[in-house]
């Protein structure tokens, strides 16, 4: 009886995600033979059109919201039959691609389609008839192109195909996004890439509506593919898909996480793409598109504010501006390269872009699959409500590109409430999906002291750790740091065993000692020779770890008592600016960099501990940050050293150890701690626990 329950949840619970696939599927199919007979009509209205799109859109993400059981095979195969039956459709309300015919042709016969504006052809007789007649639907004629060389090449390659019909840029846009799809199947279960593949607005704004943004996707998504494998190729193809749209700007933080062949190459390629062009002395479209930048307003957002707040010219700096700190924040709280939130980065420039259109969301759809939030497909749902104007309702209220009143309040709410949920809905998931430590039954605790020059203290420090005993001390060492005044043989008649480091460095001494700790070891101690530290705290610093509560414990200077005059003004201040920068960062709440800290020794190992000189501490707290670790903090005693610090007692010291601090949390920001581990270490984590919370 017991042994058949399973089967008998499994039957039902099989048959409905195979409707809900099904129905997914049947719902993509209808909405796309909808669009395509619609657009057949001489005069095709507006509202039917749209609600398809709207209505196709939402229920086909919401089949397919929970997918489990599709194959690649069948993603694939329910795509490209929409995309060939949007083959016989038409540019339902959009003329954008007659300027890409247009520009084709002109790098056909004269090698660059920029500085000449089309009006300027009017009356030219030397243009085939069938050009003249796409001339006279080209909009915004006054203007040269703004279209990057990227697209430019592949223009050019419909037009020499296609001549003036449009059904080379219909197989061409298929293709790219097919292509997309198939690489998508590389990185993601099908039933997630169902949820792009399947989608009706995708159909719509490339096969159909003709839009080439899904080019841009598809080297984007290709270049994070490469990745480290083939940095170098990673770099080509982002350069690539920069040439496409200059928005890709936006992801280049990436290359930083890469091995510099991806930057040389990634400059190289953009260099050279333009150059082909730039060459021929007509510019590359950068007049237009500042034009675009400066004077172009369309379904706004959050831009919208800022422009009733402070007008045209500091709303569109003020949106730049917030846009682009707001990304750089994305970029750096991001763990690692696989982790980088493009989604919610385009996302961002969408929120406070003057102008919004429908096929933008070209650039997120294929970036949000990793990610179970509801927004981008609520917006892909709503977005195209922005095609309700006043030139395609023929309302006399209405100016010919002002989008109805009720589609904006629409978009606004359901994006509103979208974000709002997912905000909620991680929050709630961060609290309730933390994996739980494992106590430490048998605490095997190694102390480690760097010393340089520290013979009259070392010696104290190693007998003060020794008089404290803190539970399951099993060890002591002093990593003699090039000391030239005995301080190892000090600190082995106190009895410690010392290791030389004859590099100079506070992370190389470390770095030595943890090289020759005990096998036995499961928790490292840190502290200072200087007899700053007190040997007696130890106890606080372990019980938490040994108690499973946390991963690494700070001994927090500014919770606890500091002697009169033991910390200089500079100290203070970047006691203050380093935690405040990883709170703002990261969403790391911490109060000091305090060298006096334990960690469990698998959390430790798990860091890959780099830097060799006076970004250690930092360095350790920053990685603990992005890799999800429990950090807690216990208040701890700071004394007046024995002798002169080598950082805070010379200006140079203090210098030095600044711009460090400041350079190892750029570093961290933009650079992947993880990029020397195995792929299966950077998969599955490198201990246990990360993996659960990094997935949650």
């Amino acid at each position: 009886m017991f042994g058949t329950t399973p089967s008998l949840v499994r039957e039902p619970l099989t048959a409905a995600f195979r409707r809900r696939s099904i129905g997914g599927a049947a719902v993509y199919l209808l909405a796309i033979c909808g669009l395509v007979l619609l657009s057949r009509l001489l005069a095709p209205p507006v509202l039917p059109y749209v609600a398809i799109l709207v209505v196709g859109s939402a229920l086909t993400s919401a089949l397919l919201w929970r997918e489990e059981r599709l194959n690649g095979r069948t993603v694939m195969l329910v795509a490209a039959l929409g995309h060939a039956i949007a083959l016989f459709g038409y540019a339902a309300f959009e003329d954008d691609y007659y300027r890409f015919i247009w520009d084709g042709w002109r790098v056909l016969e004269i090698g660059t389609p920029y500085g000449v504006p089309p009006r300027d052809f009017f009356d030219d007789l030397d243009v085939p008839a069938a050009m003249q007649d796409v001339l006279s639907w080209i909009n915004y004629p006054e203007l040269p192109t703004i279209y990057g060389p990227t697209l430019q090449g592949l223009f050019a390659l419909t037009a020499f195909f296609g001549g003036a019909d449009a059904l080379a840029l219909r197989f061409a846009f298929a293709a790219a996004a097919l292509l997309l799809t198939w690489l998508l199947l590389r990185r993601y279960p099908p039933g997630r890439v169902a949820l792009f593949a399947w989608h009706p607005l995708v159909v719509a704004e490339t096969t159909l509506h003709l839009h080439p943004d899904i080019v841009l996707s598809l080297f984007l998504f290709a270049a994070l593919l490469a990745g480290r494998k083939h940095p170098w190729l990673a770099g080509v193809l982002l350069a690539l898909s920069t040439g496409v749209k200059i928005v890709v700007l936006a992801a280049w933080p990436l290359l930083m996480r890469l091995r510099p062949a991806a930057l040389v190459a990634a400059a190289i390629t953009l260099v050279a793409i333009y150059g082909i062009f730039a060459v021929q002395g007509q510019g590359v479209g950068f007049d237009s598109t500042a034009t675009f930048a400066t004077a172009w307003y369309f379904n706004p957002f959050a831009f919208e504010a800022l422009l009733l707040l402070l007008g045209p010219e500091l709303g569109r700096l003020a949106a730049l501006l917030v846009a682009g700190l707001l990304v750089l924040w994305l970029h750096a709280s991001a763990g690692g390269m696989d982790r980088v939130p493009l989604a919610k980065i385009f996302g961002v420039i969408l929120l406070f872009a003057p102008t919004v259109n429908a096929w933008y969301l070209l650039w997120l759809l294929p970036f949000a699959l990793g990610q179970r939030e509801t927004w981008p497909y609520v917006a892909s749902a709503v977005l195209p409500l922005s095609y309700l104007t006043g030139i395609n309702l023929e309302i006399h209220g209405l100016e010919d590109f002002e989008v109805h009143p009720a589609a904006r309040i629409a978009q606004w709410v359901a994006i509103a409430g979208a974000i709002l949920f997912d905000f909620r809905t991680l929050r709630k998931a961060r609290r309730g999906t933390i994996a739980p430590l494992t106590p430490i039954a048998r605490p095997c605790v190694s102390v480690i002291i760097p010393a340089l020059n520290e013979r009259g203290s070392v010696g104290p420090t190693v007998e003060g750790i020794r008089r404290a005993a803190p539970t399951g001390l099993i060890e002591i060492i002093v990593a003699d740091n090039g000391s030239s005044d005995g301080t190892g043989a000090a600190a082995a008649a106190a009895g410690a065993r010392v290791i030389v480091q004859p590099e100079r460095g506070y992370g190389a001494a470390c770095l030595a000692a943890l090289e020759r700790v005990d096998g036995r070891t499961n928790i490292v101690l840190f502290m200072d020779a200087d007899l700053s530290d007190v040997p007696g705290e130890a106890e606080s610093l372990i019980e938490p770890l040994m108690a499973g509560t946390a991963d690494m414990v700070i001994g927090s200077r500014t919770l606890g008592q500091i002697e009169p005059g033991a910390m200089s003004v500079p100290q203070r201040f970047g006691n203050w600016l380093a935690p405040a920068l990883m709170r703002m960062i990261w969403g790391e709440r911490a109060t000091d960099l305090g060298p006096f800290r334990a960690i469990r020794r698998d959390a430790l190992d798990a860091l890959r501990m780099e830097d060799r000189d006076f970004g250690w501490t930092i360095e350790m707290q920053v990685r603990a940050a992005k890799s999800g670790l429990r950090v807690v903090e216990r208040p701890a005693s700071y004394r007046k050293r024995v002798g002169v610090s080598k950082i805070s007692g010379t200006m140079r010291g203090v210098v030095m150890a600044a711009w460090k601090i400041l350079f190892v949390i750029a570093r961290e920001a933009l650079g992947d701690f993880d990029r020397g581990a195995s792929g299966e270490q950077r998969r599955a984590g490198a201990f246990p626990g990360w993996r659960m919370r990094r997935e949650a």
